[in-house]
This record gives structure tokens, sequence and C-alpha cells, in this order.
């Protein structure tokens, strides 16, 4: 009987969690900022825009940031929230960090 409490809980939860996995953005026309407060959004980053269209109802933007990295961006229209980031590539000039040495052991 548990069981079938269990798994009648996690279907009811189902419909849930697809609803809050969406991630596209859901604002009215008169919500959205423009896309000049986008490009100043990056600006404030340190980003430099290669392209900025619209995504489900998100600004999406491609960038590089100030290491020269390459990034793609979803940004909601009302708040300037970055929803999601993705590090599209490393830049080729950056060095890898430098291994740090495991702590030695304490003596007895």
């Amino acid at each position: 009987m548990k069981r079938m409490l269990a798994t009648l809980a996690v279907l009811a939860a189902l419909p849930a969690g697809a609803a809050l996995a969406d991630d596209d953005c859901r604002v009215s026309p008169e919500q959205m900022q423009s896309w000049e407060s986008v490009a100043q959004l990056a600006h404030d980053y340190g980003w430099t825009i290669s392209s900025m269209e619209m995504d489900d109802g998100c600004y999406e933007v491609n960038v590089t940031d100030t290491g020269g990295n390459t990034i793609e961006a979803k940004i909601d229209p009302a708040t300037l929230q970055v929803i999601k980031a993705k590090l599209e590539q490393f830049a080729r000039d950056t060095p890898a960090p430098a291994a740090t040495p495991a702590p030695a052991a304490p003596a007895n």
C-alpha cells in the first residue's frame, strides 16, 4: 500500500515538474525591456556581443567575456536576469590553471 501511494505521489508531481522545467520567458510586450538595455547589461558584465536574438520569448545573446571565452546567455526580457548561461568555447590564449599540490599529511 505504501509503495502504491509513493508511486501515485511521484506520478502526480510529474506534470508540475514539467511545468517548472519550462524555461521559456512568458512576458507581455509592455513588460519587455529594450534591446539597448540588454546591450547595457552586457557592457556592465564586460561582455562583447557578437549576436542577439529572441528565442522562446527570451533574449539570447552570444558574447565574449573579458577573458576571451565565448558564452551563450539567455536573459529574461522583463527583469534582465540571466536565466541560463552556457560556456561555448574557452579562450585559446588563456593558460590552464596551475595544479595545486595536495597538503602534506600531518606528522604523528
